[in-house]
């Protein structure tokens, strides 16, 4: 690209921005900007308008450029355990269509995901320029699933056996998927998509380094952003709190390991609470019931908060974070796993290390994986403007 489409791309990918940031953004000159912008308006391609007022700023409000025509749009799909979040944005994070959709629990084909592609192509939001797909697995870009075999969390056949977690996904089946819609795709890592989200919006803000810890009806596991940056590590496998080793004499796991924590919790929390109630419950109810402070559930979410919180507080040890966010999803009952978190920290942490964390709940919800999804897609995008690149659909 040259410096004027370079300068195209980065205002498309935004909801308004200065030629200053531009500037700042792209590494250009400021006259380099202000003669491509300057361009671009005559030709009709971008537009102006005053950004807002900032307190009690005085004198003449800064001029933002915008695309002239209709904003460019990201798809935002998040797929857990029978489960598609799917939602239409623009780069700049405003939500244009959303929704949320009951899928199979068999996650063994891609045709899972049907529902959210015909949900992206039917909303009437006009054509996605990219689409982020988030997946309850570690994810390495170009790779796929790590080496090893993934079982699906909680999920036993009539047999006993676990059956491998969506094969579809090694290899990587971006490039499919990006030929399928028409557009690139990135597949990232769920708790990743809620780090970044909370970062960007929520609880992490102003924060560099911090911990999201992200618990589902089946599975845990955390995202880690370090001095601002999300941490993938060498094969996509950081955060995977699932496989810290927990037991010596602990059963072999699926992922090669032995004594993994999650062979502590390989029966989901609904099926326990079943147990106790002696009915059918959903997992909102489970959560339902311990923000109610039930004992039962209120207690097993308590200990639960335990037995990540021990790992944890080693992680904390070795990385010194300022922060660490209990996934917001869990809504109330995330109190419990807070408090469960939070008694270890204190007890296994150096203390200076305990003493300059904070351990908070998530201020997203259920919306923080989406938020991180768009914010990686706009990162992704003005890389490409920065460097002159374009992605590949």
């Amino acid at each position: 690209m040259d410096a004027t489409q370079r300068v195209r791309r980065a205002v498309e990918t935004s909801d308004g921005t200065t030629r200053a940031e531009l500037a700042a953004e792209l590494g250009l000159p400021l006259g380099t900007v202000t003669t491509a912008a300057t361009a671009l308006l005559r030709s009709g391609v971008l537009a102006e308008r005053p950004a807002a007022p900032a307190g009690t700023r005085s004198g003449r409000p800064a001029m933002l450029l915008v695309p002239a025509g209709p904003p460019r749009t990201v798809g935002a799909v998040v797929w857990a355990h029978g489960r598609l979040r799917a939602a239409i944005a623009t780069y700049g994070g405003t939500v244009l269509a959303r929704d949320d959709l009951a899928v199979g629990t068999d996650g063994s084909g891609p045709e899972v995901l049907e529902p959210a592609w015909r949900f992206l192509g039917e909303a009437g939001q006009g054509p996605l320029d990219r689409v982020v797909l988030g997946v309850p697995a570690p994810f390495q870009r170009g790779v796929g699933l790590p080496p090893g075999r993934l079982p699906v969390p909680g999920g036993e056949d009539a047999s006993g056996r676990r059956p491998d977690f969506a094969p579809w996904l090694r290899p990587d089946p971006a490039a499919v998927l990006a030929r399928r819609l028409g557009v690139p795709v990135v597949i990232e890592n769920d708790a990743n998509l809620g780090a970044l989200g909370e970062a960007q919006a929520g609880a992490g803000r102003g924060y560099s380094c911090q911990i999201f810890l992200k618990l589902g009806e089946r599975s845990f596991g955390a995202g880690l952003l370090l001095d601002g940056t999300l941490y993938r590590g060498a094969s996509g496998f950081a955060g995977e709190i699932a496989h810290i080793h927990a037991d010596d004499d602990g059963p072999l796991c699926a992922c090669g390991a032995r004594g993994c924590l999650s062979a502590r919790a390989r029966r989901p929390l609904v099926e326990l609470m079943e147990e106790a109630y002696d009915r059918t419950l959903t997992f909102a109810e489970v959560l339902r019931l311990a923000d109610a402070d039930e004992p039962a559930p209120a207690r097993v979410l308590r200990e639960v908060g335990r037995a990540l919180g021990r790992p944890l507080a080693d992680l904390c040890t070795f990385l010194n974070p300022e922060l660490l966010i209990i996934d917001g999803a869990l809504g109330g009952a995330g109190r419990h796993v807070l408090g469960g978190v939070t008694e270890q920290i204190e007890r296994w942490c150096a203390p200076a290390v305990a003493a300059s964390l904070a351990v908070v709940p998530g201020a997203l919800g259920a919306d923080a994986e989406i938020v991180g999804a768009i914010r990686l897609a706009r990162t992704e995008a003005r890389a490409e403007a920065r460097t002159g690149t374009a992605g590949s659909g």
